[in-house]
């Protein structure tokens, strides 16, 4: 693990060449901060930036106001200060439209997975009545996007074909489709030849967990101009868990992003299209996942949208059982049936960040805290 070290003063200037600069928006309401900005133009504002610096394999953290932050980035030279002024403008300035979808408010996007062996039982579907009434619901509970997918990526979980993943969803995308839904389709595939059948049939975004990791992809998703999420993920779901490593998590997967959106932009993807998914338990343990929920500010500088997903991950049962035998209660295990406080409680987190999209199984729990929190700004 990392030493994160406070301290008064960074190894030297805001991004200067001998070092590595980072910054994290502290968020907070708006009657706590003193004059402060938008995050990304939504309902989080900051005064305050925990500016990180690595230098070799040493990190420093110092908080600043913007203004010292830009003062102290005049001190190097003029290439500092447009770095340090264009990630600021990053932070702050309002996300466009995303699918149709309104950035500058969170959203919920609720997960339908159209297998049989989907970590949590109660998400499997497998014939189109049931996709239907759910999604009905999902609707009616305030979800903006349905996730769809044909095939499970849990730790573990062998690569079904293509031709399997295309048959457990292409009946039901062409009916749904037909509909008039409220929501918006997403199709959570990593297969081309899939995403195209999805793109034939109208979806509107494609969520791929590899990241669009291959230039095919990224050309077809450009073409035709569909809307994308693209997540974060060490190896693929076979081995990710094996003893995934990482220098400091956050920045790692920070430095993954900026090079993605380079790429994407560099290619003809729309920088409107795009939203990002660290890809929380995706080749992480519980120290890269937390390490990522303590930083997630740190993706704002990136310039898009964020989206979270931890509903009922096994992340929650870690920590439940550890904390149960501190206390000298022997809790062996805790299903993926009894993680949903726990999902609610990193959803809030991750709200409070100012991420503007939280993927859940449970839409209306999810929608009734965001609507019980909110109320109290």
């Amino acid at each position: 693990m990392i030493s994160l070290e406070k301290n008064r003063h960074l190894f030297a200037p805001p991004f200067c060449e001998s070092v590595e600069t980072f910054l994290l928006p502290v968020p907070k309401f708006k009657f706590e901060t003193n004059n402060g900005s938008r995050i990304a133009g939504g309902w989080r504002y900051f005064d305050q930036i925990r500016v990180i610096q690595k230098k070799n394999d040493a990190y420093v953290e110092v908080l600043m106001t913007p203004s010292k932050l830009l003062s102290s980035s005049k001190i190097n030279c003029k290439s500092s200060l447009i770095k340090t002024e264009m990630n600021l403008e990053n932070i702050i300035k309002k996300r466009p439209l995303y699918s149709k979808c309104d950035m500058s408010q969170p959203h919920i996007m609720g997960v339908i997975n159209l297998t049989p062996d989907s970590f949590y039982k109660k998400s499997r579907k497998q014939d189109y009545v049931s996709v239907d009434k759910t999604i009905k619901k999902m609707e009616n509970c305030g979800a903006s996007i349905i996730d769809i997918g044909g095939e499970s990526t849990k730790p573990g979980s062998q690569m079904i074909s293509v031709k399997e993943e295309k048959r457990r969803v292409l009946q039901v995308i062409e009916r749904l489709k037909k509909n008039n839904l409220k929501s918006l389709i997403s199709l959570d595939t990593r297969n081309l030849s899939t995403m195209k059948i999805g793109y034939k049939n109208k979806v509107d975004i494609i969520n791929d967990i590899t990241g669009f990791n291959d230039d095919n992809k990224i050309c077809f998703v450009s073409k035709n101009k569909i809307p994308i999420i693209v997540m974060h993920m060490q190896r693929d779901p076979v081995t990710m868990q094996n003893n995934p490593k990482y220098s400091f998590a956050p920045i790692d997967i920070y430095k993954f992003f900026f090079k993605k959106i380079n790429d994407l932009l560099n290619m003809g993807v729309d920088v409107a299209n795009i939203i990002i998914d660290p890809g929380i338990g995706f080749g992480k343990n519980k120290f890269h996942n937390l390490d990522i929920l303590r930083n997630l500010s740190i993706f704002h500088s990136l310039g898009v949208p964020i989206l979270i997903g931890l509903s009922r991950k096994s992340l929650i049962e870690e920590l439940t059982v550890a904390n149960f035998r501190s206390c000298g209660i022997n809790k062996k295990s805790v299903s993926p049936g009894k993680r949903l406080s726990g999902s609610l409680a990193f959803a809030i987190h991750a709200i409070n960040c100012g991420v503007q999209m939280i993927r859940t199984h449970d839409v209306f729990e999810t929608k009734q805290a965001m609507i019980c929190q909110r109320a109290l700004i």
